[in-house]
């Protein structure tokens, strides 16, 4: 999440409510099993659905911050976020191009668990560890060495216009992502 990449902190709880990916990206959404009913496959369908946005999101975003920022969001992340992630992405990719900065190479995400759903909102869990990214100035030199750089999102995901958008954040720094579901060491 470029936001707390720049920003090397995590937002404030508050209330709440394209591209493949990249090999950096990895799920664990279930396949379909022969016993689901119908509410329990339109749930696997919403959560892939909206599981698919994230990522295609994350990985514009991670496009633009390695090409230096942006000032207006793109079509693949309009069509795919709004609201405060949308904000806070922007934000991020506001900042790298006021200060000239880029980032190095794209981060590494897992989706590990899926959380409550509704048919106009959902949440799940993701891992962003960009342990490996680091912020560029200019000239080439790395800045803001010490900030984190694991994250475990709490997303939700919310129906707009026909389709799932990642519409919120509650994000945590980790250490490590060892005690946490799904998410690689």
């Amino acid at each position: 999440m470029i936001g707390l990449l720049v920003a090397g902190c995590t937002p404030d709880p508050g209330p709440g409510p394209g591209t493949s990916p990249s090999p950096g990206v990895s799920s664990s959404t279930p396949s379909p099993t022969p016993t689901e009913n119908a509410q329990e496959r339109q749930q696997r369908l919403d959560f892939e659905a909206a599981e698919k946005a994230y990522l295609t999101a994350f990985t514009e975003t991670d496009r633009i911050a390695i090409s230096g920022g942006a000032s207006k969001a793109t079509r693949p992340l309009i069509e795919n976020t709004m609201g405060a992630y949308l904000d806070l992405q922007m934000e991020g990719l506001r900042a790298l191009k006021e200060e000239g900065w880029r980032s190095s190479r794209a981060g590494v995400v897992a989706v590990t668990a899926s959380g409550g759903w509704t048919d106009r909102e959902l949440t799940f869990t993701a891992c962003e560890d960009t342990s490996a990214v680091k912020l560029l100035d200019s000239s080439g030199r790395e800045v803001q060495k010490n900030r984190p750089r694991k994250f475990l999102q709490e997303l939700t995901a919310t129906r707009a216009d026909g389709r799932w958008k990642i519409s919120d954040v509650d994000s945590r720094v980790v250490k490590t992502f060892d005690n946490e579901s799904g998410c690689a060491a």
